[in-house]
């Protein structure tokens, strides 16, 4: 006789599904935060009296702005030049160096240089002034061994005091400095921008320098008088570019927000609020997790208590061996 197979059982639609052992009672989380309430305020409050008192000890900073522009008379000239020299202009003026001009990505990087950090630091002697806490006024010496150096200048700089960004769509940028003295951080931005602008302006100088003693040259060994011509006019236009140089207070671009000392009442830092309101909400979610964690604790004690003591003896070997 044929064994008969017994249909499995099977829930049928809208029959409900157990979900007792897998469900999380919302009311049992509440109730654990509610044992706990004095730990998770207590904590809260001891992170928000420490922010409040931390950020108070802090040093106000101030930032000193400008927004600079780049200049676009060298490029034009150039562009001149290249006309006036025919098919032979574009290979001349990248020989000379007149393709390059000063634009904003040029001025972008110098900013940002090694070299102008070290040559401000260097030359308006800023080691004593970046480095106070670490210099003897009255010994006018160090007070330690090794003393600061060019290169810890450097980092301070571009870690904390520098900063600069650039729009792509005009081409302005702004660099600012941020010290604890308004004034200095009104002085060293100045610092910048002067520094800047005569590298700028130096480098020009010399490039128009060469140039025009090798096109003087030229004119003695060349007699067609239409090559002549076009020497003659690159010439004037080497003259021109460095008469330019040395008229310009900025050379390479235009300043068009100055530096100035802000007030001593719009600080650029700390920000206080901020910081307590962060230390209040990361100190309740620290809290919180305690909290649940010391449950786990107890129930564990409670309900299984070999595995506490294993936990217990755990965390007391690793404390021995530690210590060892």
């Amino acid at each position: 006789m044929k064994e008969e197979i017994q249909p499995s059982p099977q829930r049928y639609q809208g029959e409900p599904l157990d979900y007792a052992d897998d469900e999380i009672n919302l009311l049992d989380l509440f109730m654990v935060l509610f044992r706990r309430k004095w730990l998770i305020i207590g904590l809260v409050f001891l992170a928000g009296v420490a922010a409040v008192v931390i950020s108070l000890s802090m040093t106000n900073v101030y930032r000193s702005e400008a927004t600079i522009a780049p200049r676009e008379q060298e490029q034009s000239t150039s562009k001149v030049l290249s006309g006036a020299l025919g098919g032979l202009g574009g290979v001349v003026a990248d020989q000379f160096g007149l393709g390059g001009g000063s634009d904003a990505d040029k001025i972008e990087v110098l900013l940002k240089s090694r070299r102008l950090a070290d040559l401000v630091v260097e030359k308006y002697n800023l080691l004593p002034i970046l480095f106070g806490d670490r210099w003897d006024a009255q010994k006018k010496a160090w007070k330690e061994n090794p003393a600061p150096t060019l290169q810890d200048a450097y980092k301070l700089i571009k870690d904390s005091l520098l900063k600069v960004t650039r729009d792509r769509k005009t081409d302005v940028i702004t660099a600012s400095i941020q010290y604890k003295d308004p004034e200095f951080a009104k002085a060293m931005m100045q610092y910048y921008l002067t520094e800047l602008s005569e590298g700028l302006r130096a480098a020009v100088l010399r490039d128009a320098e060469e140039n025009m003693r090798f096109l003087t040259a030229q004119l003695d060994k060349t007699n067609d008088p239409l090559l002549r011509e076009k020497i003659y006019t690159m010439l004037a236009k080497e003259i021109e570019k460095d008469t330019f140089a040395r008229a310009q207070t900025y050379y390479g671009f235009y300043v068009l927000d100055p530096p100035i000392a802000p007030d001593l009442n719009k600080k650029a830092g700390p920000k206080r609020a901020l910081i307590c309101i962060l230390s209040v909400v990361v100190a309740f979610f620290v809290a919180v997790f305690l909290a649940f964690f010391l449950e786990y604790l107890d129930r564990l004690k409670t309900d299984e208590p070999d595995r506490y003591q294993q936990l217990k003896d755990g965390l007391r070997l690793r404390k021995n061996r530690s210590r060892v």
